[in-house]
């Protein structure tokens, strides 16, 4: 999976960290206002790639975000960490 990452939401904005596993590259940042218009302007950057994964807690407004995602065939994986934790180095 050449790109991996994680996406926190909150009410006023959505803070996202990805790495490029090819070439190393890790981004940060946040998309604000965390409204669907934003994420979709986002979200465009991995239009067409099939090779894409977000990880992100499944909290309020997890919904419109996975949907979204899903639209452009971007990998989305919906953990609730405090039922399930995830192992560190996974």
């Amino acid at each position: 999976m050449p790109i991996v990452g994680g996406l926190d939401i909150h009410r006023k904005q959505l803070t996202f960290d990805y790495l490029d596993t090819v070439t190393g590259e890790v981004r940060r940042g946040q998309i604000a206002p965390a409204d669907r218009e934003h994420l979709r302007a986002w979200l465009v950057r991995f239009a067409g790639r099939d090779n894409v994964a977000f990880a992100m807690e499944g909290c309020t407004g997890w919904r419109y975000v996975a949907l979204r995602r899903e639209a452009l065939s971007v990998r989305v994986e919906v953990r609730d960490l405090r039922r399930r934790p995830v192992a560190a180095g996974r």
